[in-house]
This record gives structure tokens, C-alpha cells and sequence, in this order.
């Protein structure tokens, strides 16, 4: 929501300089800011923001994926030997994550992948035999760029950068988001026709950026799809053309595959095995103590 009020003012034109809007926290009382919120006091100060007592320029930026890889409570996945930790497991914190446990998918789910692993690799010791045609195919995809004619790899990083922002950000639709597809399509495009100098392959870090950049526009893809395919506004995800929630009960997660003809966008249930939509666990917790 306060991103969205950002936005809205940013699309009105009543910005600070740098095109941001100010955020002031001095009414908190400065000293309860900086003890409440000391780090990042700390680094507004280290930029000349007084966070505390002063005003600072803030845009909203996007910090955190609220998604990942399926995977069982022991960090297993469906493909035999990957284990997922850290961001990337599961998409825990549903459509949006609360402030400051960021931590937990790190300290929880990596501990369990930890402990888990090693008995998995003790109780099916030894190594399979490795998949030459998948091993050729990621070669001549990673090698690809070599053989194109060089070009300017950041340009077209900037120009993902801006369609991602103005068609698939803070507030999209319909129209957006498939503008946004279509200027995917073409960056991507673009870029199988850029390549980098075959210079010294040890430390062509444009190179690394080349297919930093696939990766960049083939997981845009899936976010803009994954956009188009829920028409409801829940947590981080607002639609202007769905801006209601839907119906909590009948919830799903939207999952998104490689097929064989491109991206796979469909929805799961959501098991809620614990609390349901209009209870609480916080009565109960109150009471016991």
C-alpha cells in the first residue's frame, strides 16, 4: 500500500528533486528511530540522510521475491539431488513478506538442507553417471554469445530495467503487462543478436553479464506471465483491473514450468494446514499465557 501511494505520486509529478518523495520519521521522536531502527539510521547516515529527524528520499524498488523453488519441508525437490535454501525456498511468505523475516528462509531452510544432504548422499553414495546431451546443450548455450558480433550488453540491461517498471511494477493491467511481454520479447531478441568480445574467458566480466541478462529477461517472463495469469491483487501483486483480493478460501499459488513449447503458467491450492482464512492463532497464544 505505501508503495502504491509512492507510485501514485510519482505519476503525478509531485516528487522531490530526484524524482522520490520524502519520508519522515521525526514525529517517532529521533531517539526511539535511532534505537528502533539503528541500521538503517546508520546507512542513511553514511549517505548525509538524518533518518531519525530529517527527511530522507525514498522510491519503491524491488528488494525481494516472494516466490521460489517447490520443494518439501525438507528441502527436496522433485529433481533428484537439488535442494533448495535461502529466498529461493518455496515461496514461505506468500504474497508478501513480512519486515525482517527475510532471515528465516536463510537460518531455517539452510539448516535443514544442511542436516539433510549428507544423509541422502550416505544413504545413496556414489555419483550417477552425467547426462552428456544436457551437459553439450549448456556449453553451446553459455559459449553463444562468443560468436555474435559484440554490442552494448547495459543498454539493453537499462532498457529491461525501464519496461519492467513501467509495464510490470508497483501497479499493472492487463494492456501493461502485455506491453511489458512484448518488450521482453524484444530485448531478448536483441540480445541473441549482441554478443561479447572472446577475449581472455577467465575474466570477461561482460561475458558473466551476457548471461546474467538471459537470465534477467527469461525470469521477467515469468513474473509478467505470472501477473497476467492472477486476476486478483493480493500482497505485493496489485492489478488496477482486479484490485480486490478474491476469495481467501479458494486461495492458489501460481506456478510456473518450462515446457516444451515455452513457459507453463498454472495454480495449486493452497493447503492451509494450520490456521484458515478469518481465524487467528494469536487468541490462543494470548490465553496461555
Amino acid at each position: 500500500m505505501v508503495s502504491r501511494a509512492i507510485y501514485a505520486e510519482m505519476r503525478a509529478g509531485r516528487t522531490t528533486p530526484n524524482g522520490g518523495v520524502y519520508i519522515s520519521m521525526g514525529h517517532l521522536g529521533p531517539a526511539n528511530v535511532a534505537k528502533m531502527f539503528k541500521g538503517m539510521v546508520d546507512r542513511c547516515r553514511d549517505c548525509n540522510f538524518d533518518l531519525a529527524g530529517g527527511l530522507v528520499e525514498v522510491v519503491p524498488t524491488a528488494h525481494y521475491f516472494m516466490g521460489g523453488v517447490v520443494c518439501d519441508v525438507d528441502t527436496a525437490t522433485e529433481r533428484h539431488g537439488l535442494f533448495v535454501a535461502g529466498e529461493d525456498a518455496s515461496g514461505m511468505h506468500g504474497a508478501n513478506r513480512l519486515g525482517g523475516n527475510g532471515v528465516a528462509n536463510s537460518t531455517v531452510f539452510g539448516g535443514i538442507a544442511g542436516d539433510v544432504m549428507p544423509r541422502r548422499i550416505a544413504a545413496n553414495p556414489g555419483f550417477r553417471p552425467p547426462d552428456k546431451n544436457v551437459l553439450d546443450a549448456e556449453v553451446a548455450r553459455a559459449q553463444y554469445p562468443l560468436s555474435q558480433k559484440p554490442g552494448d550488453v547495459n543498454a539493453l540491461r537499462e532498457k529491461l530495467m525501464d519496461c519492467m517498471w513501467d509495464e510490470v511494477g508497483v501497479v499493472r493491467d492487463r494492456a501493461s503487462i502485455e506491453r511489458g511481454l512484448k518488450g521482453i520479447d524484444a530485448i531478448e531478441a536483441e540480445l541473441l543478436a549482441t554478443g561479447v568480445a572472446d577475449s581472455d574467458r577467465r575474466f570477461n566480466l561482460t561475458w558473466h553479464d551476457w548471461l546474467n541478462l538471459r537470465s534477467l529477461t527469461e525470469i521477467s517472463r515469468v513474473i509478467a506471465l505470472a501477473a497476467l495469469k492472477r486476476e486478483n491483487s493480493r500482497g505485493a501483486h496489485f492489478r488496477s483491473d482486479f484490485p480486490g483480493p478474491g476469495d481467501f478460501a479458494t486461495s492458489v499459488f501460481t506456478v510456473a514450468r518450462q515446457g516444451e513449447h515455452g513457459i507453463e503458467i498454472g495454480e495449486s491450492p493452497v493447503q492451509f494446514t494450520h490456521v484458515k482464512p478469518g481465524e487467528t492463532l494469536l487468541r490462543d497464544a494470548v490465553a496461555a499465557e
